[in-house]
């Protein structure tokens, strides 16, 4: 498997890396995909999954792949799709590759903090950042800049894509808030001062529409690159916009 790598990356990048290595990965689906997910943040992987059948295309960009469990059980539309993994961290691109070899991914080892380098493409019709905003350390000038730079890549009339464990402005059991503490110490989490709020803010400031779905302590939204078509959830209200 061949990597593409770019040399620039920041130093607030690295922060929280090593819980991804190719030994946590095996655990990732356990732990993460159907554990925490229904018990701690109470957004089961049900959800998640629907939210990417709603959204994905076959030109697609998927954001901090992780095992590649949510890639592996979607529907692409049509076809075989062209799918493009971007990682920091060389393991989850050789992990999630490896699990999804029937559709030759691309791997692409960059730094979302800083602009993605030329040769990881634009006109994704689809970009899926899900689960990684709360893994982002806070940058000097914010994490709204990841989605400057997401934007650079999409398609005119693309879809950007996911959902993000926040601390503020979502519902918190005692139990869930008490690990996403535990995870901030930790390292692994860094979404002290991440908010509905804010992350309304940030689509608002580089898409021409959004949608936001709050479900328990995860925020999910779609935004899209221009008006041509609001991105809304089949059969469903609006939570925040």
């Amino acid at each position: 498997m061949t990597i593409d790598a770019s040399p620039e990356s920041s130093a607030f990048g690295f922060e929280g890396q090593s819980y991804y290595e190719h030994r946590r990965l095996r655990l990732y689906d356990a732990v993460v995909v159907h554990a925490s997910n229904r018990l701690l943040w109470r957004c089961p992987k049900s959800r998640l999954l629907e939210h990417y059948n709603d959204w994905i295309t076959s030109r697609h960009l998927e954001v901090g792949p992780g095992s590649g469990y949510y890639l592996d059980h979607c529907r692409f539309p049509a076809g075989t799709p062209e799918l493009t993994l971007l990682d920091l961290n060389p393991d989850p691109l050789k992990f999630a590759a490896h699990r999804l070899r029937r559709y030759t991914p691309r791997c692409v080892q960059a730094d979302i903090l800083e602009p993605l380098p030329d040769f990881v493409g634009s006109g994704f019709t689809s970009i899926a950042y899900n689960y990684v905003m709360h893994c982002l350390p806070e940058p000097p000038g914010g994490k709204q800049v990841v989605f400057k730079h997401l934007r650079e890549a999409l398609a005119p009339d693309g879809v950007l894509f996911g959902s993000t464990v926040l601390s503020q402005g979502v519902k918190h059991t005692a139990l869930s808030r008490r690990f996403n503490i535990l995870y901030q110490r930790q390292g692994s989490f860094h979404n002290q001062h991440d908010s509905v709020h804010g992350l309304h803010q940030a689509l608002e400031e580089h898409f021409a529409s959004h949608w936001i779905e709050v479900r328990g302590s995860v925020a999910l939204f779609a935004a899209r690159a221009s008006q041509t078509t609001a991105p809304r959830r089949p059969g469903a209200s609006l939570d925040q916009r």
